[in-house]
């Protein structure tokens, strides 16, 4: 069956919304500081069908399925965004080319993880060629998650990488003593991420779950720090997954309040390592 136009899938997928689930949705558009941006008065009060016509108009129909895409994802509407996604054909990013995201690489602290004697791009590369046997077990569960929210599954796999060397610095699941959960390390402290571990350790449940935290902190950076390009946008949020965005205050320092001093830089590296070479 071919692909639905945008704004027939915008249709049903805005009629698959509830009333509350509708009213995020709008709110989220709203709080859009790109341009263009949509008027409180072309959303208020109107129909799913108006909705729809607003989003195509503002942002044209390709501009409209990003942004759609983007905002379902950002409310945490995720059954509805992989239906949207696969009515309106091969799912496309609108978070950013990772292979266009300029990258220093790991610090020295990082690579002595592997007793490096450099640090770097070269070393952020050689940690990830090193966990990509094992990263081959989760290949299917990465591509599957990075296809249901618009995220590169390179992506996925060199935060896995950087995080939990593909599991293999886990104890029964859990890292940072006892403060993180699985391969992408959610964290659960209270004073922390505050998250709710979902599913096995190594499970898509959790691979989701972790997705959807650097979903929501890419839309955080994106409202920010709304002058940065696409791709500075992708590297603070990757950053903010780490320490949050309340820690970033400048592209320059994306990576001043995380640890090693390097996360986004690091795991932009080895993602476009995976990206070359790991069949991601």
């Amino acid at each position: 069956m071919p692909p639905k136009t945008v704004t027939s899938a915008l249709i049903n997928m805005l009629e698959d919304l509830n009333d509350m689930q509708l009213k995020k949705f709008c709110s989220a558009i709203l709080d859009r500081r790109e341009e263009p941006r949509v008027r409180r008065v072309s959303l208020e009060g109107k129909t799913r069908l108006e909705i729809a016509d607003v989003l195509v108009s503002t942002y044209t129909e390709s501009g409209a399925k990003d942004v759609a895409l983007e905002t379902l994802g950002e409310i945490g509407c995720n059954a509805q965004r992989e239906s949207f996604a696969k009515d309106t054909g091969p799912l496309t990013s609108s978070y950013g080319n990772i292979m266009g995201v300029k990258t220093t690489g790991a610090s020295w602290q990082t690579a002595q993880q592997d007793k490096l004697g450099y640090s770097g791009v070269r070393a952020s590369h050689t940690m990830a060629e090193t966990d990509a046997g094992t990263m081959q077990k989760y290949k299917s569960k990465i591509i599957t998650v990075g296809g249901k929210y618009g995220i590169d599954p390179a992506l996925i796999a060199a935060i896995i990488s950087r995080q939990s060397r593909a599991g293999n610095a886990l104890d029964n699941g859990w890292g940072d003593n006892g403060n993180a959960w699985g391969l992408m390390q959610v964290d659960v402290t209270p004073n922390g991420g505050g998250h709710t571990a979902r599913g096995a350790w190594n499970s898509e449940e959790h691979l989701c779950q972790a997705t959807e935290i650097l979903v929501y902190f890419i839309g955080r950076i994106r409202n920010k720090f709304p002058g940065w390009s696409t791709e500075q946008q992708l590297k603070g949020g990757i950053a903010a997954y780490m320490m949050g965005d309340g820690n970033i205050h400048s592209y320059d320092d994306v990576d001043g309040c995380t640890t090693g001093g390097d996360f986004s830089n690091d795991v932009v590296a080895r993602a476009q390592w995976y990206k070359n070479n790991g069949g991601f």
